[in-house]
This record gives C-alpha cells, sequence and structure tokens, in this order.
C-alpha cells in the first residue's frame, strides 16, 4: 500500500516499471482513506491483493521538448478485486502512532541517525539509547532509518533468522548462524552475503572503510579480506530471493516455493 497515492475521493496504484495503472474508489477498497494517508503510507508494511482485467491505454507526456506516446496498462473498474489484509485496521493504526512518534520525538531521532551515520550499532544498543532519550520502549527501532520504497518482505525474513541486527546508514547487518548479511531492502538491490568472522566487531570495523564497488571488483584485495561470498538480487519474486538466500545459508530448499510467479504488487 505504499505505492498508492491517497486522494479525497480515490487513490491510484501506478508502477512505472510494468506500466500499470489502477483506480481505487471506495467500493473496491473498501476503507476509509484521505489525502494525509500520504504522510505516513512509507510506515505502513501492508500488502493488499488485487485481481483485475487490464486494457492498454495510452498517454502522451511531453520530454525533450516533444510529445511521446508511452503505452500503459488500466484496470478495468468493473473487473476489479481487491482483498485486504486481516488485521489492516491495526496496522492502519500502528502506522499512524509511528509517524506521530517520529514529529514528538524528532531531535531524539536525529540524534540517534548522527550516530548511525558515522557507525554500525547494534538493535538492543539503540533501544537503550533511545529509551535514554525518552523515547517509549515499544517503538521498533527499524523504522528509524526505514525508506518509503523499502520492502518489509526481505528484512523480516532475515530477522528471523538473526542473532543479532545492526544499524548502519541506509542498511541493516545481519549477524546468522552461518554468515553475515548486509541488507538494503529495496528494489534495485542485493543481498550481500560474507562468511562468519572471528569477530563480528572486527568485520564491522573493516567494513565501514569501504564501498560496495569496492567489495565487487575486490579492490585491494577486500572483498577477500571481508570473506564475501557473493549477491543475491532482488528479483520480481521475492520467492526466488528467499530460495536462493537458503541455499546460501545452508538452510533446506523447497524448490517449489519459487514455481509461482505472482505476488502481491502493493
Amino acid at each position: 500500500m505504499r505505492q498508492i497515492d491517497f486522494y479525497a475521493d480515490r487513490a491510484i496504484y501506478r508502477d512505472a516499471r510494468r506500466k500499470l495503472e489502477i483506480l481505487l474508489d471506495q467500493s473496491a477498497m473498501p476503507i476509509l482513506w484521505d489525502a494525509t494517508w500520504n504522510q505516513w503510507k512509507h510506515l505502513l508494511g501492508a500488502k493488499m491483493e488485487i485481481q483485475a482485467t487490464f486494457v492498454e491505454a495510452g498517454k502522451y507526456l511531453h520530454r525533450r521538448g516533444e510529445w511521446r506516446l508511452v503505452k500503459w496498462e488500466t484496470a478495468l473498474p468493473s473487473r476489479l478485486q481487491v482483498k485486504l489484509p486481516a488485521k489492516i485496521g491495526e496496522e492502519i493504526e500502528s502506522a499512524r502512532k509511528t509517524h506521530h512518534r517520529f514529529g514528538q520525538f524528532v531531535d531524539a531521532f536525529d540524534r540517534v541517525r548522527a550516530r548511525i551515520d558515522q557507525e554500525p550499532v547494534e538493535k538492543n544498543q539503540l533501544q537503550q539509547l533511545c529509551w535514554d532519550l525518552g523515547v517509549p520502549g515499544d517503538f521498533e527501532i527499524a523504522q528509524i532509518t526505514w525508506k518509503p520504497d523499502y520492502d518489509a518482505f526481505y528484512y523480516r525474513h532475515l530477522c528471523r533468522r538473526a542473532r543479532r541486527l545492526y544499524l548502519f546508514r541506509e542498511e541493516y547487518i545481519f549477524d546468522l548462524e552461518r554468515v553475515i548479511v548486509i541488507e538494503t531492502p529495496q528494489s534495485g538491490h542485493a543481498t550481500y552475503l560474507f562468511s562468519k568472522a572471528r569477530s563480528i566487531e572486527e568485520f564491522l570495523a573493516a567494513y565501514i572503510r569501504v564501498t560496495k564497488e569496492d567489495i565487487r571488483k575486490n579492490r585491494a584485495n577486500v572483498a577477500e579480506k571481508l570473506g564475501f561470498l557473493g549477491r543475491v538480487v532482488h528479483g520480481v519474486n521475492g520467492r526466488l530471493w528467499l530460495r536462493e538466500l537458503k541455499s546460501r545459508t545452508g538452510e533446506p530448499v523447497d524448490y517449489s516455493e519459487a514455481t509461482a510467479n505472482t505476488v502481491p504488487i502493493v
């Protein structure tokens, strides 16, 4: 639902990559919304399923001094079916509450982000730091650096496997049983895997001094020093990513998990 633009009388989902557009009204999506939802929708992790019949439509866009026809597919309102999560009301209220807290404790979060920008900080340490700054203890620490286009799918699956979690700049660093994972849960990125180090602190101290390009190119043998094992790209089908993650971490793999080609689109 983070990809939906909310207006007073309608909501619009657009997917520029797949050239899809879906117009939603209250009859299609039976929840009450307004334009203020755009302020905090990036904190809403809920996904809904949409079934629709699409027809091809064209739009003229003015680019570089000339008009160009861009073809899109638009959903037919009469053939639209929307399935909302069972606990959508609770998730909406949680997102609103988190947005309110960000405003209420903005100075505290700015101080926390300043520290995260300099060094990786373990989640429990961040929770204690937030508590000392007056932030309620039930606040979800990952939200401090969460971006509007982050996908919770990757974050949740890695959290389930992690012994420890560190926040560093716009990344999440997971200490798993057999590997260390660097994750930016965003389309177009990839999951970076490293072999277990003798000391996670030594690994982090070395990692923060290099870039992803340094690692990919093994500049100054940095990939070897860090124990770089490879990347798992975030593709269209999250099940493929999960299957590859399991195979890299030594978990049993059910290859039927990745056979489906459809996933929730918003």
